[in-house]
């Protein structure tokens, strides 16, 4: 209804009267979505002890990395399923050295993000000393 009349105000080229009212409709839906959602997770706590909606596993791909698999129904067995059993959850042997490359990667990336960090604290303690003066003052 909101909408309507916000499009009828811009065919009239008038403004639209009171338009904070789309804000809080929309905050309020909000609120309703987390309520409802809070409801439903603890309906299925109580139902099926799965805090998940719905339910699976971490596993490993063929990539090396860690995935979330969910579970699907399967009108047949796992074992007797084709489609099911060529899915590789776990990683071949050669990718090894490549999963040691990315954490590699990721810890240089961090590493040098701290650095950098430390240099820009230094460079403002140098620039406003009688700011850090002052900060050490109020700590102790």
């Amino acid at each position: 209804m909101l909408l309507t009349l916000e499009q009828e105000a811009k065919r009239q080229i008038l403004p639209m009267p009171s338009p904070e009212r789309l804000e809080k409709v929309v905050e309020s839906m909000d609120a309703l979505d987390k309520v409802v959602q809070e409801r439903e997770d603890a309906l299925r706590l109580l139902q099926t002890g799965q805090e998940k909606a719905r339910p699976g596993a971490w596993r490993k791909d063929i990539f090396g990395r860690i995935i979330w698999h969910k579970f699907k129904q399967w009108p047949i067995p796992w074992y007797l399923n084709k489609r099911y059993n060529r899915k590789r959850f776990f990683a071949m042997p050669y990718v090894d050295r490549f999963d040691r490359l990315k954490y590699e990667k990721q810890a240089r990336i961090q590493a040098r993000r701290k650095n950098l960090e430390k240099k820009k604290e230094k460079l403002l303690q140098e620039k406003f000393p009688h700011l850090s003066e002052a900060q050490k003052s109020s700590l102790a």
